[in-house]
């Protein structure tokens, strides 16, 4: 993605635009300032792949898939909102982030998207939970969709999260990740979305087989 797609994909102008539209009668719109607290919350100097190139990289994924969706709107508020808190290693970061949607939110969406916002960011806990519709598929394949990137960047990715786990020794990290994938590789599809699928599936599979080659190369 360029410089300046990316900055249009994550600027602004298109955020106001997607917040407003949610805004219910009379509501306040303090989406200028919402913006921010996301793209302060990208920066934050424990991230290394959870940044704003993260968002940026969901939010192209977002656009190619966006008419299959049910409510494209809340799609889109639960990939700006999915990582927007972070804490290397702790258990509740998609939690929090859903909570923190919702305190924004408050007064100002309808309860139904607010509803289906949280569901969605919770589905990127991916252990199955939320799947209760295909705007949820969509959210989790989306946010797995930098598995069918190319090698290189895919790798690059990897690095990034093995940076973001600097208090675990190498065994520890790559077992953890081992088995997180090794349950990704072993489901009949890797996306669940017959769009993803037939983009990303064999590319995401070779990645994954290099990468335990990777790993074991590491240990």
């Amino acid at each position: 993605m360029s410089a300046s797609t990316a900055d249009d994909i994550s600027g602004l102008d298109r955020f106001q635009a997607l917040w407003r539209r949610c805004l219910i009668d009379s509501a306040v719109d303090d989406s200028a300032a919402i913006h921010q607290r996301l793209l302060d919350g990208y920066h934050e100097s424990q991230r290394h792949y959870h940044t704003l190139a993260h968002v940026e990289q969901c939010l192209g994924m977002f656009e190619q898939c966006k008419s299959l969706a049910s409510n494209a709107d809340a799609l889109e508020l639960a990939v700006w909102f999915h990582d927007v808190i972070f804490e290397p290693g702790k258990p509740d970061n998609e939690k929090r982030s859903a909570e923190l949607y919702l305190q924004l939110s408050a007064g100002v969406h309808s309860e139904q998207t607010r509803g289906l916002v949280d569901r969605l960011i919770m589905a990127t806990l991916h252990d199955g939970s939320s799947l209760q519709d295909d705007d949820a598929i969509y959210m989790v394949d989306i946010d797995l969709s930098s598995f069918g990137l190319s090698w290189q960047a895919f790798l690059q990715d990897s690095q990034n999260l093995r940076r973001e786990s600097a208090d675990l020794s190498d065994a520890e990290y790559y077992r953890k990740k081992a088995s997180f994938q090794s349950c990704l590789l072993e489901r009949e599809r890797f996306y669940q979305s017959d769009f993803f699928a037939e983009r990303l599936e064999t590319q995401a599979r070779s990645n994954l087989a290099r990468y335990f080659e990777y790993i074991n190369q590491q240990l």
